[in-house]
């Protein structure tokens, strides 16, 4: 599926704001302005920060695994669009292993979609990963399924481009922790912020609010607090002094999570360190994250490394950081509207960074009342609201 990127939102003049300057809120944001709108953009953190989901260097993108692909191929031309602007790499195809037991159905079924769709995909047993990728270890009953499509997106490069472009659409990105949402009518709906840069509360009278504030937005939008879960999630780096566990070296994204909970990238952002993940975490307030271990994750990591990366230094991650994901009760994002002038988006679950181009559309088309607009690919009806009995 192509879809061109910035014609499918018609013109249209309305007042928006959109909560959350994060990656999500960022492309909201973006399509908002293209297609006319007086758009203001608040993030409650002075740029750049570490305290959501959108900071650092390295997200996976990968087609391997997804049901439907119409999302994934506007977002990925989107990402293109925006890398050919800027005049700098965003994204580094790396190839990507999507690992499972031979015969395994879920990774049959998902190559089965990529060679529906004439896309390239191959399985590997175990001998076939020893021969490519030496630097791996992997037992008679583990194999892998191939994307060489899948690679790196370069996010804080991304996440400042779209900002950079928003702006240069006349966007306006304010610095401000938003406290209320207040319906005032069908057509209008009252924001009520903090501008951090002085300090004034202001009220300020809108059309449509989009709300994209990650772990923050059941404290916005309380009805969502029993269905959504925000998590600490470890981010570790261990040491290659190898320098076998490169994306310059032609390691691809190791991807387990479904099985393990395990997913690593190879080494990009700090130099001679692979970056490991877990697809998971404990549960934390995200004004509180500090005060959350992610120690039990972090062994779990640990004991992946060492038993299937044998060059890296496994005694301990050289770097550890953390990030949050956000995650609905039923592992599925809400892209929808919530009333006549409110829309959410929500519940990524640590999966949203590759797709945000398309769900920034999607929730620029529902603030615009434009729905319709939408691609039959895209699956809006997946991410309802109306699935849940929301109080």
């Amino acid at each position: 599926m192509s879809v061109s990127s910035s014609t499918i939102l018609k013109s249209h003049s309305a007042r928006v704001c959109v909560i959350g300057g994060g990656i999500i809120g960022s492309w909201t944001a973006l399509h908002l302005a293209e297609a006319g709108a007086d758009v203001t953009l608040i993030e409650q953190f002075p740029l750049p920060h570490t305290r959501g989901s959108s900071h650092g260097l390295s997200r996976a993108f990968r087609f391997l695994g997804e049901h439907e692909l119409g999302r994934l191929d506007y977002s990925l031309t989107r990402w293109m669009e925006l890398q050919q602007a800027a005049g700098e790499t965003m994204f580094v195809k790396t190839g990507l292993l999507n690992f499972g037991p031979p015969g395994d159905a879920d990774l049959e079924h998902f190559m089965n979609v990529l060679r529906q769709s004439d896309r390239p995909v191959d399985w590997f047993d175990s001998e076939t990963i020893a021969a490519r990728f030496p630097m791996l270890r992997y037992s008679s009953d583990w194999g892998a399924a191939f994307d060489p499509n899948g690679g790196i997106l370069i996010a804080h490069r991304c996440l400042n481009a779209v900002q950079a472009r928003f702006l240069e659409f006349g966007g306006k990105l304010v610095t401000g922790c938003v406290s209320s949402l207040e319906s005032q009518g069908p057509q209008k709906i009252a924001v009520e912020s903090c501008n951090l840069d002085d300090g004034v509360v202001q009220f300020q009278t809108f059309d449509c609010a989009v709300v994209c504030a990650g772990p923050w937005t059941s404290k916005l939008i309380p009805s969502l607090a029993s269905n959504l879960t925000s998590l600490l999630t470890p981010v570790t780096y261990w040491h290659d002094p190898s320098n076998a566990y490169s994306a310059a070296s032609g390691l691809p994204i190791i991807f387990n999570a479904r099985l393990t909970g395990i997913y690593g990238l190879p080494a990009c952002e700090y130099p001679g360190m692979m970056k490991m993940l877990y697809h998971g975490g404990p549960v934390a307030d995200p004004d509180q994250r500090d005060f959350a271990s992610s120690d039990a994750y972090v062994e779990k990591v640990k004991g992946y490394v060492q038993e299937h990366l044998p060059l890296l230094v496994h005694d301990k991650p050289a770097i550890q950081e953390t990030c949050m994901y956000t995650m609905m009760s039923d592992d599925t994002p809400v892209i929808d509207r919530l009333d006549d002038n409110t829309v959410v988006g929500c519940g990524f679950s640590g999966s949203g960074f590759k797709h945000s181009p398309a769900t920034g559309m999607m929730l620029a088309a529902f603030a615009l009342g434009q729905e319709d607009a939408i691609p039959d690919g895209f699956r809006a009806d997946r991410y309802t609201l109306g699935r849940f009995n929301l109080s």
